[in-house]
């Protein structure tokens, strides 16, 4: 009976947080730059794109946003 408890507990736990939907942006540096000089990155995880200026990197997740 314990045992039918804890693995409910831990059913309703992964229900609740739901962690396969927390991915967190992976940026990969596209090698080929763009015309006006920035970089392209694209995200493993979500396949954003985010172009910044040589030198930087992208900061923020996109995987919410579409």
């Amino acid at each position: 009976m314990i045992i039918v408890l804890g693995i409910l507990i831990v059913i309703a736990f992964l229900l609740v947080l739901r962690p396969w939907e927390r991915r967190v942006c992976r940026w990969r540096q596209d090698s080929r730059k763009l015309a006006d000089g920035r970089v392209l990155f694209t995200c493993v995880a979500c396949g954003a794109e985010q172009a910044l200026p040589k030198g930087r990197t992208p900061t923020t997740c996109l995987a919410g946003d579409s």
